[in-house]
């Protein structure tokens, strides 16, 4: 389960060092300890377990009765020297011997004294494995002192962000996504900081080369050699902002108005040096934290000294004076939008905001698992496997909550939700329970539909509409939550038919799955009555938004659904940038990983069509750790995946074959979205009449009746009529016009690859056709903006930098001053003209400069 940290450890204990491993059971670190365990026999070496008990620390030698030495040989007067020799004659009968210790913390302390000293021997190796220290006893800290360890490996749950290219490039090979996700948060986005984090990393082996790309060793990469590069930064600074910030990064984030109100001069001084980065919270208020974050985890790692206490002391007085009760006279108050320079943007994927709502995850998971531990009921329960979904180490806990917890005293609702937790889990093939299931049954008959329904989500999941899907749909039943009808409305969207738009949440669940289910079928809906009426524009205006606490999924499903969008109006970029800020947020939840995956899978096509093939195989190599999890909408079945890898290795024509495959077998299922997005895929890589026909069967259902039109244009410009502009007068939505340019753009690549020569007629009319599209493939904004000219509203960023260039500098000289290749500035500078209507560089540079003009003219009145 955790390949990382089990080869770090097999690393350690095979240099014979001893580890202490800290991590709470909600991260499946008992799984972990019995995965190291079969790994250790496989190498040979004798393996010994013992396990902290918490009934028995008040016993002397408790713990080695129980599991390492036989009771008759421990009577209560030895002493622990004696205990010692006992157990290293017990050892000494098998070689290699590692010895790991769950619940470390709840050994008795004679066990634990008996123990130490083999250690310190450097002849056993072992792995202690304790929960973090802040929740440990005075009697278990010493225990923690006594059994030392030569290396410390701290187990978190892992999670998934952007990838970026100067991890690659300074490591000579593909990372891992979760490597420079922890890179990237830790720097900020900071090149120089993010660099000193990867080489820091690399030479204290806490990533390693395996198999094709670098991968993580631990789920943080702060390691004492970072420090000077934090005290470079801060050294400059005078005391008082210093103490600002320290006080700062043990908050972790504070209000934009708390913090500058509180000291206006320090927040300055800070704001000017670029450490402290502003974002805005899911609740759109203006947020500060260190920048960058590695400056927490800097202060954060120091100990207890005058400085910390300053700090703590100083965040009081900072606490006091928000309520009001020891305000500050009033101070000119910093303007954060024009001095904070460094201020999270879109192209720092959120970075604070990241760090933001996985704090918010993690407190979130201690309260609820401590309250479910003082007290196992359902309540309690379910909120504690609510919280474990979106913070990762779900199956190694929720087995363990579902059996402890009583459901006699149950709600209705409550125990629905426990019964279909163990529904989750039985797909897993974890064992489960059956229990809750069973009392649901017979305590509320009423509810015993929606456990039907969930089955039926599962199978219409793989099977699409079969016999039986087809059968409980004619009569799906009823439960009080409404359960059955969410399911009943899931499977007709997502097989095309077009239902009447409901109100988010319009039923008040309180069934965190029946809204994950709910909300995609809303926002499937909501893009069906956008195609009907021509109004995609008007879904994108909309901002996306997740708040603290709230459930991950309807923001992951809209910028899921919203990438597919823009890809569909040719926004390439757009449409990476808006599923990569969503992957830079998400965790593993059990509830949407077939979700996850198949945002995985977008975004590698998204990158490789980006120009990212080795971003996207990247994305692609983590996607397949979600194995065979299915589900009806684009992305969500392997199969798409496995045609992506074949495209990823360069050959266009099997790639197409086996999207097309992909595209029939999501059409037979009537997965019509899936079916549409794969065969779109196909026919661009491989022009057939094959995929046309497809198209036509498509074109029967009237969520897609305008794909028989697109397929008769295709066929048009396969024949090279000249007539292929009355083909596009039958297309009028933006999704098929823009799928209609891109047909046109792929089947003049594909006859330039065959070397069939167009007629001088043909390529007027391929001429007049592209100009037709350039009025719809990149529609115009809906914000009027005084100092651009529309048109050049449709360049990127990166093609307004380039474009006026153009007028006097070559593409190679271009190239050399942004760090660009030339292969990228050229395809800019095509892309530019693309947008624009535009034939030559000189009119590039033109139109640039014009429009320079005007926003200078425009700024001085």
């Amino acid at each position: 389960m955790r390949a990382k940290e089990l080869d770090t450890l097999l690393g350690h204990v095979r240099a014979n060092k001893t580890v202490r491993l800290v991590a709470g059971r909600e991260f499946g670190r008992t799984t972990l300890l019995n995965e190291l365990e079969v790994a250790l026999i496989a190498l040979g070496f004798s393996v010994v377990r013992v396990i902290g008990d918490p009934s028995l620390t008040n016993v002397k030698y408790a713990v080695l009765r129980e599991t390492l030495v036989p009771a008759d040989r421990l009577h209560q007067q030895a002493t622990p020297s004696e205990v010692r020799d006992i157990i290293a004659i017990e050892l000494s009968h098998s070689p290699n011997t590692v010895i790991l210790v769950d619940d470390a913390e709840w050994l008795d302390l004679p066990s634990a004294q008996a123990l130490a000293p083999l250690f310190d021997r450097g002849t056993i190796a072992g792995v202690f494995v304790s929960a973090p220290f802040q929740h440990l006893s005075p009697e278990q800290r010493v225990v923690s002192h006594i059994l030392r360890a030569d290396t410390r490996v701290e187990l978190k749950a892992l999670s998934f962000e952007q990838v970026g290219v100067l991890s690659e490039t300074l490591l000579g090979g593909a990372v891992s996504p979760e490597v420079t996700s922890e890179i990237f948060s830790m720097s900020s986005g900071i090149t120089g900081i993010a660099a000193d984090i990867i080489r820091a990393a690399q030479s204290q082996r806490q990533i390693r080369k395996r198999s094709h790309r670098w991968v993580t060793a631990e789920h943080s990469l702060w390691n004492p050699h970072l420090e000077e590069t934090i005290e470079r930064l801060i050294s400059p600074l005078q005391d008082g902002p210093f103490r600002l910030l320290h006080a700062l990064a043990l908050a972790g984030n504070l209000t934009a108005e708390q913090f500058h109100d509180f000291d206006a001069e320090s927040a300055e001084a800070l704001t000017r040096a670029g450490l402290i980065t502003t974002f805005k919270d899911p609740h759109g208020q203006s947020r500060i934290s260190p920048r960058p974050a590695l400056v927490t985890d800097y202060f954060r790692q120091r100990p207890i000294d005058l400085l910390h206490l300053s700090a703590v002391r100083l965040l009081e007085q900072l606490s006091e004076s928000s309520t009001g009760g020891g305000r500050r006279a009033e101070r000119p108050r910093l303007r954060i939008d024009t001095r904070a320079q460094h201020s999270d943007t879109e192209e720092t994927h959120n970075a604070g905001l990241a760090r933001y709502l996985r704090e918010e995850s993690e407190e979130r998971l201690a309260v609820t698992s401590r309250e479910w531990r003082r007290r196992p009921d359902v309540v309690r329960a379910v909120a504690y496997l609510d919280a474990l979904l979106q913070s990762g180490g779900y199956t190694a806990t929720a087995t363990e909550v579902l059996e402890r917890t009583s459901s006699d005293h149950a709600r209705d609702v409550d125990l629905l939700q426990l019964a279909l937790h163990e529904r989750m889990l039985q797909l897993e093939d974890t064992p489960s329970t059956s229990k809750h299931s069973a009392a649901l049954r017979t305590r509320f008959p009423e509810y015993a539909g929606a456990l039907e329904a969930y089955s039926i989500y599962v199978s219409f999941s793989v099977d699409g509409r079969s016999e039986r899907v087809e059968a409980w749909l004619a009569n799906p039943g009823d439960d009080p939550e409404g359960f059955c009808a969410t399911i009943a409305a899931y499977i007709r969207t997502a097989s095309g038919e077009v239902l009447p738009i409901t109100a988010p949440n319009e039923s008040g669940t309180n069934l965190p799955l029946q809204r994950v289910i709910g909300e995609q079928a809303r926002l499937i809906t909501l893009v069906r009555h956008a195609a009907l009426s021509d109004s995609i524009e008007d879904m994108l205006i909309d901002p996306l938004n997740l708040m603290p606490g709230d459930d991950p999924v309807p923001f992951l499903v809209d910028s899921y659904v919203r990438s597919q969008l823009l890809l569909g109006l040719g926004r390439v970029s757009e449409a990476r940038r808006t599923i990569s800020r969503a992957l830079s947020i998400g965790d593993l939840d059990l509830r949407f990983a077939v979700l996850y995956a198949a945002m995985l899978r977008w975004s590698a096509f998204l990158h490789h069509r980006d120009g990212r093939a080795d971003i996207a195989g990247s994305l692609l190599s983590e996607s397949r750790s979600y194995g065979e999890l299915r589900g009806p909408m684009p992305g969500m079945r392997p199969e798409f995946g496995d045609a992506l890898e074949t495209l990823l290795t360069g050959d266009r024509q099997a790639s197409g074959a086996r999207f097309l495959e992909e595209a029939r077998a999501c059409y037979e299922r009537s997965f019509l979205d899936s079916s549409w997005s794969t065969l779109r895929f196909a026919f661009q890589l491989d022009p057939s009449e094959a995929a046309l026909e497809l198209m036509d069967q498509l074109g029967t259902h009237p969520t897609y009746h305008w794909a028989a039109q697109l397929a008769e244009f295709s066929r048009a410009a396969l024949r090279q009529d000249p007539d292929i502009i009355l083909h596009i007068s039958g297309l009028s939505g933006l999704p098929e016009l823009a799928s209609a340019a891109d047909f046109l753009e792929d089947i003049e690549f594909y006859h330039r690859d065959k070397g069939i020569i167009s007629s001088d007629e043909y390529a007027r009319a391929v001429n007049e056709a592209r100009q037709s599209f350039q009025l719809f493939r990149e529609p115009l904004s809906r914000v009027v903006f005084r100092h651009r000219s529309p048109a050049v509203e449709t360049l990127t960023p990166r093609e307004l930098e380039i474009a006026p260039l153009t007028a006097t500098l070559t593409n190679r000289e271009i190239a050399d001053r942004l760090t660009l290749s030339v292969r990228t500035v050229e395809n800019h500078i095509a892309r530019s003209m693309k947008k624009l209507g535009l034939s030559s560089r000189t009119e590039l540079s033109t139109a640039l400069s014009s429009v320079a003009k005007a926003s200078s003219g425009m700024q001085s009145e």
